[in-house]
């Protein structure tokens, strides 16, 4: 089968698509016990996928607050020690 330039652009981007998804999918199955359910039917499935995904970002957005709150507090102690330096230099040269 032969396609036009597009079709083939959409396919390629697709399969990009796809290829990015399929680690996170074997990751929330080991990681947070996607690959049995214990819920029952359409609804429990649908549950179960939710709150596995629930956690994956609630996990993420933890591990980058925590940093952010790291660099935070790194910042502060250099900013205060930076303002003594600063005053230091301003009166040894007035």
């Amino acid at each position: 089968k032969r396609d036009n330039r597009y079709q083939q652009d959409k396919k390629r981007k697709l399969c990009k698509r796809r290829a990015a998804i399929e680690p996170i999918i074997g990751h929330l199955k080991s990681d947070f016990r996607l690959s049995r359910n214990l819920l029952k039917g359409q609804v429990g499935d649908e549950i179960n996928v939710l709150m596995a995904t629930c956690a994956w970002n609630l996990r993420k957005w933890l591990v980058i607050a925590t940093i952010f709150l790291f660099w935070q507090k790194l910042g502060l102690f250099f900013v205060k020690y930076l303002r003594f330096f600063v005053v230091l230099d301003k009166k040894q040269f007035c």
